[in-house]
């Protein structure tokens, strides 16, 4: 198969940022976490993430340190396929360093030209690399996304069939890796894109970044079924002959079509996933097949449940959300995607399953606030337990504590009996 390399307008992979210095974060409440490292960092900040990509991009190879402890590929946030994350002590990205610039020698000079030209390297080396690593012995091996983890350890780096697989490639046999856009559906059933202060309590969003090379989502509205809609496409041209899915945990994926006259195909697909999966999270996994089996390196959709949200679910959906202040599945800072706060929020639910209210209880307070469905603020309640009056509440982070705290605003708002607030998915 022979790519043509033509760069098309839409595909979104601008001069993102140069390698930028990051800050160390200290928690509040006076807790201290450890320093974050790299790997780590990229997953939970936006400017990292694009940082990593610009590198990615830039034939700039990167080997970014994940800690010591190998339990770190399990607990990490989101899974960044493009970044080469390593578990060991201290010196082991130095020593992948290593072995990772002698396979790119190792590629004949007029193709590693090429691949720097249509700034191939890096996907390549993944390729490569995720192909190579021991037990991968067939197809359905390499595509199986518990084989594609969020950290690698040294021992999965065998630098001499590396080198010896890399010096014997043509620039036809190389395929081509997949550029992601993250999209949401028109309906409300299950809930697409959810919205700060409105669908769920808090002032971040849900998306931590969008990248065309993976995307990084956190869990913060209280439905269990969620669903996105996701589109592929071979970067840097369209070369694949179909897109192959797969999913961690409990996702069922759906190929659908822009046009309701076309075919279904799988360059587009829905993604429902049950929120109950996600401990700590669910990962998305697309591959560009070439021909009858080859297949590119993966680009990666991570969903990320924060293990200091602590979810139960009974038979009529979400029982309640419980935010602790500290969590051992944590090990380094996510402040970017988290704001502290202490307080639990009990779901009362009617006989169809619907959210009516919850009651937010916080530590050293003896009776807690109730809100309406939709999070507004309940003044007072009808014998049956529906809201009649309330008013809306805003977000804000205590500019003293750095806690998440919140205020009522506006009037009053008054419901007729039987029209009280729900919520769009209808959960």
């Amino acid at each position: 198969i022979v790519f043509r390399f033509i760069y098309p307008q839409d595909i979104i992979v601008h001069n993102l940022c140069p390698i930028i210095a990051f800050s160390l974060s200290v928690a509040v409440l006076g807790v201290e976490r450890p320093k974050t490292v790299p790997a780590w960092q990229n997953t939970v900040d936006k400017s990292a993430a694009e940082a990593a990509m610009c590198a990615y991009t830039s034939n700039v190879i990167r080997c970014e340190w994940a800690g010591e402890n190998p339990r770190i590929a399990s607990l990490m946030p989101a899974n960044l396929a493009f970044q080469f994350a390593v578990v060991g002590d201290s010196d082991v990205t130095n020593r992948v360093q290593k072995m990772l610039n002698e396979v790119a020698d190792s590629f004949n000079p007029a193709l590693r030209k090429e691949l720097e030209k249509h700034r191939l390297l890096n996907s390549s080396l993944q390729w490569l690399f995720r192909l190579s690593r021991p037990g991968a012995t067939n197809v359905q091996h390499y595509i199986n996304a518990w084989n594609h983890p969020a950290a690698f350890r040294e021992s999965d780096f065998d630098v001499k069939l590396l080198k010896s697989y890399a010096s014997r490639l043509t620039m036809d046999q190389i395929p081509l890796p997949v550029a992601v856009t993250l999209k949401y559906g028109e309906d409300m059933s299950p809930l697409g894109k959810a919205h700060a202060g409105i669908d769920y309590s808090d002032v971040l969003p849900e998306e931590t970044f969008t990248l065309p090379f993976g995307c990084a989502l956190v869990v913060r509205a209280p439905e269990r079924r969620r669903k996105i809609r996701l589109s592929a496409a071979t970067w840097p041209s369209a070369a694949a002959s179909e897109y192959v899915w797969r999913a961690t945990g409990g996702a069922r994926i759906i190929p659908r079509t822009a046009d309701m006259y076309e075919r279904p195909t799988w360059n587009l697909v829905d993604v429902i996933y049950d929120v109950a999966s996600c401990r700590p999270r669910i990962d998305i996994m697309v591959w560009a097949k070439f021909g009858k089996d080859i297949h590119g390196p993966p680009t990666v959709i991570s969903i990320y449940n924060v293990p200091y949200e602590q979810r139960r679910y009974g038979k009529k959906g979400i029982d309640s959300i419980t935010c602790v202040r500290s969590s051992p599945n944590v090990p380094y800072d996510i402040s970017p995607i988290w704001i502290p706060h202490e307080w639990q929020d009990v779901f009362e639910h009617s006989s169809s399953g619907q959210i009516v209210s919850f009651e937010r209880l916080e530590p050293g307070r003896v009776k807690g606030d109730v809100f309406s469905a939709t999070g507004e603020l309940v003044h007072s309640m009808s014998s049956s337990g529906f809201p009649l009056a309330v008013s809306k509440v805003e977000y804000f982070i205590c500019p003293d504590s750095g806690v998440l705290k919140y205020r009522e605003v506006g009037e009053e708002i008054t419901y007729k009996l039987g029209f009280h607030p729900v919520r769009r998915s209808g959960e």
